[in-house]
């Protein structure tokens, strides 16, 4: 690395948050650590975002990119990721607030772990206005360490990664974008992640809250086209990024032969309702046909999936079900996998 490159690269996707974005930087300038870059990429704003970052473009430390229609978060996060120079990286939201101590706590306790891929931590939840928001996420009693094997077996069952409170490896990360490459609408951060632990580097916990998260109204209630969507994804980013990991890691080759059927079938069930709901979309069932077949799979009909499998699909929705039932936490991923975190 360049000894003049800065140390953190901060990389904000940003579409029509012109009401928060200048929250967020000033709460960036006021950070104790100050060696970073900020890398925005306003991702074909329509309201005033490309007026209100204006006055922080003066900042050297400040890019600010423009891109016009607007690509989704998936696109603009995949090249943030491919311009960030600095040997660690962080992703807070265009509507969040950092700390003054988010960035020099949570490189100190990365630096301190050579062994640990990324940390991550809480949020002080905020409303739409700044106020205390009126939600609350499950408390997880997570470990300060979480060895690579453990932490992909429990990404496998749920996101417990909080996208605003990471601080990440940049080489582990830039080793890793060639398999990022999925257009992934509201899951991508899980398939990151996903693909992050399969390096087998440990996870660790920082209990400290270093940043406010704001709970927008619209983003807990969507259209039955977007819910429809997010339904998909939950069962399909597990799925493929599972398959993807395992062409360059052993550890997710391993866990692929284990949970490979599991987790197809677990998304057939879901195909199975949205088809019935009228929202399923045969690019998911392609989608997913390629990660449980391999890339040169022939098309998929959900028809002959579920006569070839539809007393496995039986079988695998008990067995969740009655993992289901020993669990205090509802996760979205596989269930029979049973990590204490979740009881």
């Amino acid at each position: 690395m360049n000894r003049n490159s800065p140390l953190v690269s901060i990389l904000v996707p940003a579409y029509n948050a012109a009401p928060y974005l200048a929250e967020l930087c000033e709460s960036i300038r006021a950070q104790s650590h100050q060696n970073f870059e900020v890398l925005i990429l306003d991702d074909g704003s329509t309201d005033g975002t490309a007026e209100g970052l204006a006055p922080f473009g003066r900042d050297p430390r400040f890019r600010i990119l423009r891109w016009s229609p607007n690509r989704g978060v998936n696109a603009a996060t995949s090249a943030l990721l491919g311009l960030m120079q600095g040997e660690y990286w962080c992703n807070p939201g265009a509507d969040d607030v950092l700390y003054p101590g988010f960035i020099a706590q949570r490189l100190e306790l990365l630096q301190s772990q050579p062994g640990a891929v990324m940390v991550h931590g809480p949020a002080e939840l905020i409303d739409a206005a700044g106020g205390p928001a009126r939600f609350d996420l499950p408390k997880l009693d997570f470990p300060a360490r979480m060895d690579g094997t453990r932490a992909l077996a429990v990404l496998l069952q749920h996101n417990v990664i909080s996208t605003s409170s990471v601080m990440a490896r940049s080489d582990l990360t830039r080793l890793l974008l060639p398999f990022f490459l999925c257009d992934w609408k509201y899951a991508q951060d899980w398939y990151l992640w996903l693909l992050h632990a399969a390096t087998g580097f440990d996870l660790l916990w920082d209990a400290r809250t270093l940043h406010k998260y704001r709970v927008h109204e619209r983003s807990l209630t969507s259209d039955p086209d977007r819910a429809a969507v997010r339904r998909a994804e939950i069962r399909l980013v597990p799925l493929c990024a599972l398959s993807t990991a395992a062409q360059f890691s052993t550890l997710a080759a391993a866990q692929w032969s284990t949970w490979r059927t599991t987790l197809y079938r677990l998304w057939l069930f879901r195909a199975v309702r949205l088809h019935q709901e009228g929202l399923l979309q045969r690019q998911w069932l392609h989608l997913a046909g390629r990660a449980y077949y391999g890339r040169n799979s022939r098309r998929i009909s959900l028809l002959v999936e579920l006569c070839k499998h539809g007393w496995g699909i039986f079988l695998t929705g008990w067995r969740e079900r009655q993992a289901i039932g020993s669990q205090s936490f509802k996760v979205s991923g596989i269930a029979q996998i049973n990590d204490p975190i979740f009881c």
